[in-house]
């Protein structure tokens, strides 16, 4: 197995699996991108084609919207007969999903459905970038030998920002390295600028759901589930794909319809007793995947930051200077080597994440909602990350709602925080 460091990828001449490996704004993804153009046949998997499948699926509904019914394609739509024998099917243990609509996929289940349509199209060149991304440890286990496998009839090139290769090293032709950089020293995130609002009383939960269920038609996604976090109360959330935690993320945050036919609370108010989405949104700092997949307005990076000051995607009012000020602070502890009015939509898929955590936590509210924040960052930035996360919770600035499934952040949360941990079946 060859390993070089390149400032560019060249075609592979035939069957094989390649890895591309690189830190966060190192190029990886206009490699990718690159690379897809010049490869007749070729086909990318990406966060960023993901997000456009997505967006095509939301327009097809809205243009066939009849009575409320998701009319995105199913499982069976897209993957076929053929998808349904082919190895893959049974490995992603796509099976329970066969009827399901595209758009009530969790976003580790979207990713394996694509993953299999991809290798369905029989391309010239399979180009993952970040499958791993958003798959539960069983996928991902599942997931690296099937690659190898595919990589034995065409050629792949998997991009990342590995900390260590998911592959045994036999079964790679070549590993290329763009921009390699070493650890940096870290400065801690600037929450002693304080709370945007007002403290809330610290006597009355944060959450609390009793018995929540939520279900789609037949299909449950969790039920009888009891939760209650009040200030301090730190919780990790783990599950295998399609268990519930972004649902029950959403169903706190104000996005989702079934938490008005459930028993919750949030900051001592009975969701649908005449509070707001805003009542909500102004005590809760959100990432997530979904945020970040619907975040397709223009702006620069200041303005991405200062919207989680207005609770909104964008911003439609004049900033204070304090106000600009305190987002160039959060920005400045980035470490992007950007400039604050440079386009947010012109920054790599894990700079771009990193700007929206800045958002969540920039007001400092009383609830930081993270649904797998550190996805597509690299080991440096991903620290980064994490010692935000200690930050609020050791400081006692902000209680931490989390979810993740990697092995080493559940270490850290022990280690560092020593908050509760929700297992979603």
């Amino acid at each position: 197995m060859a390993e070089r460091e390149v400032a560019d990828l060249a075609p592979p001449d035939g069957p094989g699996l390649t890895l591309l490996i690189g830190p966060n704004g190192s190029g990886k993804s206009t490699a990718a991108r690159a690379l897809e153009a010049r490869v007749s046949g070729a086909r990318l998997l990406s966060a960023e084609s993901q997000q456009a499948f997505y967006e095509a699926e939301l327009a097809a509904d809205e243009a066939n919207f009849q009575q409320g019914v998701d009319t995105s394609r199913s499982v069976r739509e897209l993957l076929g007969e053929d998808g349904r024998r082919h190895p893959l099917f049974a490995a992603f243990r796509l099976e329970p999903l066969w009827d399901r609509r595209y758009r009530q996929l969790s976003t580790g289940e979207a990713r394996k459905v694509l993953l299999l349509r991809a290798v369905l199209a029989a391309p010239s060149l399979l180009i993952l970038d970040d499958p791993f991304e958003g798959l539960d440890r069983a996928a991902c286990a599942e997931l690296a030998p099937a690659v190898v496998a595919v990589a034995q009839r065409l050629p792949v090139v998997v991009v990342g920002t590995f900390d260590e290769p998911p592959f045994a090293r036999e079964a790679l032709r070549e590993v290329v390295r763009l921009g390699r950089r070493g650890a940096r020293p870290r400065t801690p995130p600037p929450i002693e600028l304080g709370s945007w609002y007002a403290p809330l009383d610290p006597n009355v939960p944060l959450v609390q759901l009793r018995a929540g269920t939520v279900r789609y038609g037949e299909q449950m996604v969790f039920q009888d589930l009891d939760l209650e976090i009040r200030a301090g109360g730190h919780t990790l959330i783990e599950g295998r794909n399609g268990s519930g935690k972004s649902t029950l993320l959403e169903m706190i945050t104000g996005d989702h319809p079934q938490a008005y036919s459930n028993d919750l609370h949030l900051f001592g108010r009975r969701r649908g007793s005449g509070e707001t989405v805003w009542d909500i949104k102004k005590n809760i700092g959100l990432v997530s995947t979904r945020l970040h997949r619907d975040h397709r307005v223009g702006g620069s990076l200041e303005e991405v930051v200062l919207s989680g000051l207005y609770d909104s995607i964008g911003v439609y009012q004049k900033p204070e200077a304090s106000h600009r000020a305190r987002a160039r602070a959060w920005l400045e502890w980035l470490e992007l080597g950007r400039a604050p009015e440079d386009a947010f939509r012109d920054l790599s898929f894990g700079q771009q994440r990193l700007v929206l955590i800045a958002r969540a936590a920039i007001k400092v509210p009383p609830l930081v909602v993270m649904d797998e924040p550190t996805a597509g960052l690299d080991a440096d930035n991903r620290l980064r990350v994490l010692d935000l996360v200690a930050s609020l919770c050791t400081q006692r600035k902000s209680t931490v709602l989390m979810v993740t499934h990697r092995a080493d952040e559940r270490a850290f949360w022990q280690d560092r925080v020593g908050g509760a941990v929700l297992s979603l079946p």
